[in-house]
């Protein structure tokens, strides 16, 4: 199966989820820099994102509500601009239990975020996207292959993901689909772990993701979101379906 053909940036549209803050918000911006509109969706409004030469669309939406869906890929629609990339950013953490300890809801509520609206929102836009020859990024975790104490429904959730993700691949060959691994980011997510966390975590994980916080290892968002916008932009046929970190040595073409 060819590549698909390379859409140019300048004119063109991208969906972007949880785009009020953190690494949504970088995305959004890196897109704009790049010359493509950006219809960012998020719960709340967020200050407005400046740019040159391409529009920030604020849609404010919960993904996890069927006709908030509808609206959004309406919006995309109305925009009257080719969609060359959906980027599957919202997602929860909270609440951190224990597997034995964990409501059924909030393990529902991870799904309802994680996996169930980015399904329901990539249906929604396989129309426009096969007609783009466009891509789908999901942002993913470590934690859908590593296991951490507290992070059951997350872990599963992004475990699914990927999962989601693989299929798309498989179904249509019209689309590339890849999952990645943002590392560890400076944003909320991060301050839930270290205001939370210890009473559900394992002491050795916790205190990981402390350390990396105190010595300011903590990844600034716009570095994985550079990343992740050219793969959304540039990103092959071969590797759809694919789960990689921001800084694989297989997609290093993208991060320089």
């Amino acid at each position: 199966m060819p590549s698909p053909k390379p859409q140019s940036a300048k004119g063109a549209l991208a969906i972007v989820t949880g785009a009020s803050r953190g690494i949504g918000r970088a995305i959004a911006l890196e897109f704009l820099q790049q010359g493509v509109s950006v219809l960012g969706v998020s719960r709340t409004i967020s200050d407005p994102l400046e740019s040159t030469g391409a529009e920030f669309i604020p849609c404010i939406a919960d993904v996890t509500n069927t006709d908030d869906q509808k609206r959004i890929t309406e919006a995309a629609k109305n925009s009257g601009l080719p969609l060359i990339a959906l980027v599957n950013n919202a997602g929860t953490l909270d609440p951190l239990a224990k597997l034995s300890d964990i409501d059924l809801n909030d393990w529902r509520h991870h799904f309802e975020v994680n996996v169930v609206a980015v399904l329901a929102l990539t249906q929604l836009a396989l129309p426009m996207l096969r007609a783009t020859n466009g891509r789908v990024i999901n942002i993913s975790s470590g934690a859908a292959s590593s296991a951490y104490q507290g992070w059951a429904a997350y872990c599963a959730s992004k475990a699914a993901l990927n999962m989601v993700t693989k299929s798309v691949a498989v179904e249509e060959p019209e689309v590339v689909a890849i999952a990645v691994r943002p590392g560890v980011v400076d944003t909320d997510m991060q301050k839930v772990i270290r205001s939370v966390g210890q009473s559900a975590m394992r002491d050795d994980q916790f205190a990981k993701f402390q350390s990396l916080y105190e010595d300011g290892q903590l990844l600034k968002p716009e570095v994985p979101a550079r990343v992740i916008v050219r793969l959304a932009m540039e990103a092959p046929r071969s590797m759809s379906g694919m789960f990689v970190s921001w800084d694989s040595p297989e997609i290093d073409q993208y991060i320089k």
